[in-house]
């Protein structure tokens, strides 16, 4: 943690976050003290820790002041490192809940992705101070502006512009409309999907300060029951918005690239996997990291094996499909949308408030697998052998299994791009001779393709 922040969250006058062990430990405010104990003591609070989308709290005895015990999610994510299924759910997940309190008195004081973590491929949402007692003579729920250029926005502007959803790195609270109007054509600007979000708040010159207009002039109304409907009913028309903003059937090349190899052989890939099976089974990993996941096959095998997975892929439609697959079948598949050569960054306030991809991952694996991968490393970002074997030693507690590609094969011959007199000699010798002091090979295979399976494992 940076010098200068006593806690790992400082942005809520209603407490703040610190971490010790496998805990998350929160301090409420003295003022805010009474709303939190109602709140953990509410039927739909308890009732929606025991379904698990509301992160589990106790209340530690040992101290005067009021402190809650979080259970730790074990690899943190945060929306630039998602795909678009994930932000999705993130996002129906933060409506239901909103719409789920209303009938016990509570509602959503503030709506961001940043609110939620995964699980697996199961979002949950972690901020227990969201909640507050509702005006039930309100109509207005307060965190809508928010939601839109949180959850609404960004989504939209990836399906209309590409734009990336890891820009959301750079913009805490979304994107303003009248970016997105400026951005967009007239085509664009009076489309369905964007004239209600963008284009008329921006023509209204509501861009600014939206939220405190909406404070000061609240609806009020009556009848209670009537708010509460008002209130579903913006909810719903928020979920179906956000669902139509989401690209469907996404592809690339590499989310296609199962179905088209050609350098693999069917009994060739079966050979690969009855081996991978076969190493697992030895190895027995309770938590795998998979780098370069692609759509998951070998991280499907893994979970299905026992283990806890977290697939890394920088391709995001193949990335988006490894996620999809974990929530169908139940995996305990984890999907990070990342580039092992170019992880992401720590930011906020001194770099302090969001923790960079590798130390959140470093010495959290029993296995890695680096299948197919390392060829990508060399040819494509230029790492030398014995970096690529350094970051393996930090992030593995025992076992690494590599693909090695030869130089005579087809994909290493199309990454090289002429620079034979760099890497047109690299052989298997220069990879054992990188894992010198790092990693003792227990198993080999050589594929009739050429290629070649390792299980190494880890030395100190």
């Amino acid at each position: 943690m940076t010098s200068g922040l006593p806690n790992a969250t400082f942005r809520d006058p209603s407490g703040s976050l610190s971490f010790e062990e496998n805990l998350v430990i929160r301090k409420i405010d003295p003022s805010a003290n009474a709303d939190v104990l109602n709140f953990l003591k509410s039927r739909f609070c308890l009732a929606m820790q025991a379904r698990g989308d509301l992160i589990d709290a106790e209340i530690d005895q040992s101290t005067s002041s009021l402190r809650l015990r979080h259970p730790k999610i074990p690899i943190p994510t945060y929306p630039w490192e998602w795909t678009p299924g994930q932000w999705l759910a993130a996002a129906n997940l933060t409506l239901n809940l909103c719409e789920e309190a209303l009938a016990d008195g509570w509602i959503l004081k503030d709506a961001t992705p940043l609110n939620v973590l995964f699980n697996g491929a199961h979002p949950i949402f972690v901020d227990i101070l969201s909640f507050e007692r509702r005006d039930k003579y309100s109509s207005i729920w307060l965190a809508y502006g928010q939601y839109v250029r949180t959850f609404l926005l960004p989504l939209l502007m990836a399906r209309k512009l590409s734009w990336p959803l890891s820009l959301s790195l750079f913009n805490r609270d979304g994107y303003e409309p009248a970016d997105c109007y400026g951005a967009l054509g007239w085509k664009g600007r009076l489309s369905r999907d964007a004239f209600w979000p963008i284009t008329l708040p921006t023509l209204l010159d509501r861009r600014k300060n939206a939220d405190e207009a909406a404070k000061k002039r609240p609806s009020r109304i009556a009848d209670p029951d009537v708010t509460t409907d008002v209130l579903k009913r913006t909810l719903r028309n928020l979920r179906k918005r956000t669902r139509r903003a989401v690209q469907q059937n996404q592809s690339s090349d590499w989310s296609q690239y199962q179905s088209t190899l050609t350098h693999y052989s069917g009994a060739e890939s079966r050979d690969k996997v009855d081996w991978v099976r076969s190493a697992i089974e030895t190895s027995k990993p309770a938590r795998v990291l998979d780098i370069g996941a692609n759509t998951g096959e070998f991280s499907a095998l893994a979970a299905d094996m026992g283990a806890e997975v977290v697939a890394l892929e920088r391709d995001m439609a193949s990335a988006d499909r490894v996620f999809e697959m974990a929530r169908q079948r139940n995996l305990t598949i984890q999907t990070i949308h990342g580039d092992i050569a170019r992880p992401t960054p720590a930011v906020g306030w001194q770099n302090a408030e969001s923790v960079a991809l590798l130390p959140r991952l470093e010495g959290q694996f029993d296995m890695v697998l680096m299948l197919a991968v390392i060829h990508h490393l060399l040819l494509m970002e230029q790492i030398p052998l014995p970096a690529i074997l350094d970051l393996c030693h930090r992030l593995t507690r025992r076992h690494l299994v590599i693909e090695w590609v030869p130089v005579a094969d087809p994909m290493y011959q199309s990454l090289m791009r002429g620079r034979n007199s760099l890497y047109g000699s690299l052989s298997e010798a220069d990879l054992l001779a990188a894992c010198t002091g790092r990693f003792e090979v227990r198993d080999r295979q050589a594929l009739d393709n050429g290629r070649v399976l390792f299980l190494f494992e880890r030395i100190g």
